[in-house]
């Protein structure tokens, strides 16, 4: 079982809370719990293509936090919190919060699932996990309202009393002796199913580890709602059966939540008997579909494609495509792709050298240029104190091919995806 899925057993009580942001030692850890993280880094497989990425490294002997945020909790109860290094003016943990969560609106993992402006100046103050919880139980209290989604179900059963049609041979095999009982079958309009059971699996695991007065009642209250509809005893079965038809249209916004605590949908997935649980989100991927949604919501002059238009780099045997092309972002105008934009979730340093841009994303962004035809390719990083100016790269023996390095802030991304567009239009004149 995923370990970032909630175990079905009461976990320890949480003995601290430690606060770290990405890239940053964890320090102040109990000898205890840094001895289990440092055996859960080890054990992680990394290097081999397809793997993500270590959500901590070892340098110099101590365990460093990588791009992933959220919590991860020690078999010793302790929570640590990673929140992302973003470039903020008041560096407050609460801001950080704020700008993580508005990034995450936009998070192709969540689905449908809603995370509105009111629900994020209502969760600042949690710490990550009891965020998500809460939020996972306010859509289930607005679905309870609705009413929970009923269907008929076919039954048998022997009553001592007459309830729909007598099932005689069941009849006369069960009731030949004790002529006071009925062998029926019946169809029940019950709230039994399967998108229900999950619920109530997702409120009895999450009743056993939230910690916030606040989410402990709600659980606690709605698990008298679902008292009627007995917990999910496999969970593979049902999530496969459940479907949210035209009757449960409510359920849209619970089910990616109910993905997210039983299965870890979208986070990053790991096993190990080294750590109790974990919620962590990939901020490369969070990175790429915010900028994504920032460039669609506040620009109209280019059209936007993402993940494609998908172009092959060459051509294998039998003249088969070869090497397929994926870019995170594409601004196409009158049909044509003027721009290339990758989003690299990763600090800039302009003391390093070349800006700490990485060579392999320099190949990568000459070898889009050249495939799509356009002039101009760009990798949008996070702004950071260190990369606050955008970096321009010509490359060498092609005139006609810039690479832009810009630093986008995410705490206001309107002026940025602004900034950024008008830099287009300049250098298009």
């Amino acid at each position: 079982m995923p370990a970032n899925a909630l175990a079905d057993i009461p976990l320890p009580s949480r003995s601290c809370a430690l606060v770290v942001r990405e890239y940053q030692p964890l320090t102040g850890l109990h000898e205890d719990d840094e001895r289990d993280l440092m055996r859960f880094t080890l054990a992680q497989p990394v290097g081999a293509e397809g793997r993500q990425p270590p959500i901590f490294v070892i340098r110099n002997g101590r365990l460093h936090a990588q791009n992933y945020v959220g919590i991860i909790e020690t078999r010793r109860g302790t929570v640590i919190e990673i929140l992302p290094k973003i470039d903020l003016s008041h560096d407050r943990e609460v801001d950080t919060r704020r700008v993580f969560l508005n990034m995450l609106r936009d998070w192709r993992g969540l689905g449908q699932a809603q995370l509105n402006g009111a629900s994020i100046r209502a969760i600042r103050r949690f710490d990550m996990f009891e965020a998500f919880v809460h939020l996972f139980l306010t859509s289930v209290v607005l679905l309870t309202r609705r009413g929970l989604a009923r269907a008929y179900r076919s039954r048998e059963m022997n009553l001592s009393q007459l309830r729909g049609r007598i099932l005689f041979p069941q009849h006369v095999r069960e009731n030949l002796v004790d002529r006071s009982r009925f062998y029926v079958g019946y169809d029940e309009f019950t709230a039994n199913r399967p998108a229900n059971r999950l619920i109530h699996l997702a409120l009895r695991r999450l009743a056993a580890v939230v910690r916030h007065p606040e989410n402990r009642q709600r659980v606690h209250q709605l698990r008298i709602v679902f008292s009627n509809v007995p917990p999910s005893t496999n969970l593979d079965d049902d999530w496969a059966q459940h479907r949210v038809d035209r009757s449960m249209q409510h359920y849209d916004t619970v089910m990616p939540w109910v993905g997210l605590f039983l299965f870890g949908h979208g986070l990053a997935t790991f096993s190990g008997p080294h750590v109790s649980r974990a919620l962590l989100f990939p901020m490369e991927e969070v990175f790429e579909d915010f900028v994504t949604a920032a460039v669609r919501r506040h620009q109209y002059r280019f059209a936007v494609r993402a993940q494609g238009p998908k172009r092959h780099l060459a051509m294998g045997e039998a003249d088969r495509p070869a090497f397929w092309l994926k870019p995170d972002i594409v601004l196409m105008e009158r049909g044509r792709v003027r721009f290339v934009l990758d989003a690299k979730w990763k600090p800039l340093d302009s003391g390093a050298p070349n800006h700490g841009v990485s060579q392999a994303d320099a190949y990568q962004l000459f070898a889009y240029g050249r495939r799509y035809g356009c002039r101009r390719v760009v990798l949008v990083y996070p702004r950071t104190p260190a990369f606050r100016e955008t970096v321009r790269f010509r490359f060498a023996g092609d005139h006609d091919l810039e690479m832009d390095c810009f630093p986008f802030d995410v705490s206001d991304a309107a002026a940025s995806v602004q900034a950024m567009t008008q830099t287009f239009v300049e250098r298009q004149r």
